[in-house]
């Protein structure tokens, strides 16, 4: 039996930070960013963080001599797929409550639902790879333990590509969002919080 849960709560909305800890943040795992040219400079105005986590429970059902070696198959397969971090956060120039503000969190939130839509996606090809490893899956060691061990290596080798590929999917769907023009439209809009965006950040690197 092979089961696939998915754990994915609200992301979180943080207190603002500054631009320029934004820039340093998007260097993170799988981030999202907003950003628009300013003053000569791309200006960093909001950032989505995710980090994705699995976890694995294998049951196993064995037979073998007494004292020597065991051969293991897998009985029962519990696999967890995880957002242990997800987060959004936007600049702290921005105005508060503002036009510009209000922009840049529905940016982000785009980038949220990639990383959720390509999560789902990932559960459904992970419980797909699982069952089938699971049908021809086995290990031989000197007992139970080392078995069960030579198990979970073997079902990490298979995980691996299924999370390469969810990596590769929301890089795919983050550059799709974060487009030049997209960045342009960031730069232009919302005119009065523009001014006043200026006057904070000017062309300081963001």
């Amino acid at each position: 039996m092979v089961r696939v849960a998915v754990t994915d709560p609200d992301p979180r909305v943080l207190p603002a930070a500054p631009a320029a800890e934004l820039r340093a943040q998007a260097g993170a795992a799988t981030p999202g960013e907003a950003s628009a040219p300013m003053g000569g400079e791309q200006q960093h105005l909001g950032v989505t963080l995710s980090r994705v986590e699995w976890r694995s429970e294998i049951t196993v059902r064995s037979q073998g001599v007494v004292g020597g070696p065991v051969c293991a198959l897998p009985a029962e397969l519990r696999l967890t797929l995880v957002h242990a971090e997800h987060s959004i956060r936007i600049a702290r120039e921005l105005p508060r409550d503002g036009c510009l503000a209000r922009e840049v969190l529905a940016h982000e939130r785009r980038h949220v639902a990639v990383n959720r839509r390509t999560l789902q996606e990932a559960a459904g090809a992970l419980h797909t790879v699982a069952r089938r490893w699971a049908l021809r899956a086995e290990a031989r060691a000197a007992d139970v333990a080392a078995a069960a061990a030579a198990l979970q290596d073997q079902l990490q080798a298979e995980v691996a590509p299924v999370l390469e590929r969810l990596r590769a999917a929301r890089e795919a769907g983050h550059d799709r969002i974060d487009t030049a023009e997209e960045y342009r439209r960031l730069g232009r809009i919302c005119p009065e919080d523009q001014r006043r965006l200026r006057a904070l950040i000017g062309g300081r690197a963001g």
